[in-house]
């Protein structure tokens, strides 16, 4: 009994859902079989040509046609009440659907150009309408031509029809045009990859945040010969000499350094030895503490020394003008 109350019991729960896919289907069919019915009229009377389209709109009107009937196929196991878990059938439709989803940037680039060959299949097919009634109306009446028809018409005057919108100013206004977007999800999917990269990059060149990584790396501590933080300017001084000699180990070849490189590495290196010497100061001021009383001994003994000699060297000059 309850194998055989099974497949009715699915039934039941699955009877609102089919029910308002069978409605929704049910409105698009009717759409689409008053749109089918009139092409059908016209390409059996020869007026819609069917050869030589673009391939593109063939590849996916198949496409579009195997969906459909991969999605009747799936209304009728559901509404016979069979699973559909695991069959052909729903594989196909997501493939089907992914390829749609993929051809929607194709659709939007050949936009512009199927609307001009239809525009153009249009204007053709309209003329050749007035062309068919003129030549039937030529032949209608060409016994009894009125001479009177050449005479000029001003109605038939071309007169400059001002544009919606334009003041009678006399003031010439160029006309405004909207700028058009193209909502394509890969231009959004590249901006989103590309801030996250610049966050990615701002958070590693912050020395804060590249110490809590490595901590939560486990890796060893850097011991640097610098003194202070480094700046933007050197670590990605330092990130781009990393990756040319990366590059140059690949490759097995010297980058030629240019001007500007030269001028680059020669700052940076000025900045490390500014950096480097902030501690000689402080070494320098240490020693002459250490050294101080040494220093006041040499330096009490010198003035006695020096007052000497002078004064022997006035006493011999005095005895030089004796003479």
């Amino acid at each position: 009994m309850e194998g055989q109350e099974g497949p009715p019991r699915v039934c039941r729960d699955d009877a609102p859902k089919l029910l308002a896919a069978l409605k929704e289907m049910k409105e698009g069919l009717d759409h689409v079989r008053g749109k089918v019915e009139a092409l059908t009229r016209k390409v059996k009377k020869n007026q819609l040509p069917t050869s030589c389209g673009i391939g593109y709109l063939e590849a996916k009107h198949h496409l579009l046609l195997s969906y459909c009937q991969d999605i009747v196929y799936y209304l009728l196991r559901k509404a016979k009440g069979l699973s559909v878990d695991g069959h052909p059938v729903v594989r196909s439709l997501v493939e089907i659907r992914l390829f749609l989803e993929k051809i929607r940037p194709i659709d939007k680039k050949m936009e512009y150009q199927i609307q001009k060959l239809t525009n153009a299949a249009d204007g053709a097919a309209t003329q050749e309408k007035v062309l068919n009634a003129e030549t039937k109306n030529k032949g209608r009446h060409q016994d009894d031509e009125d001479p009177l028809k050449y005479r000029p018409n001003p109605d038939m005057m071309d007169t400059k029809s001002d544009p919606a919108g334009q003041d009678n100013d006399g003031i010439y206004r160029p006309p405004k045009f909207m700028p058009a977007t193209m909502d394509d999800d890969d231009k959004r999917l590249k901006q989103a990859s590309r801030r996250d990269k610049a966050l990615t990059r701002m958070a590693t060149e912050n020395p804060y945040i590249k110490e809590i990584i490595d901590d939560a790396a486990d890796r060893p501590e850097e011991w640097k010969e610098t003194a202070g933080d480094e700046s933007r300017e050197f670590t990605k001084y330092i990130r781009l000499r990393e990756k040319q000699e990366k590059q140059e180990e690949e490759l097995f070849t010297r980058a030629p350094l240019t001007k500007r490189d030269k001028q680059t590495e020669k700052r940076m290196r000025t900045q490390l030895h500014g950096l480097r010497g902030l501690t000689d100061g402080f070494d320098l001021g240490m020693n002459m503490l250490l050294d101080g009383d040494k220093d006041n001994d040499v330096g009490s003994r010198e003035p006695h020394v020096k007052s000497g000699g002078r004064r022997k060297h006035q006493k011999g000059g005095n005895k030089r003008k004796r003479h």
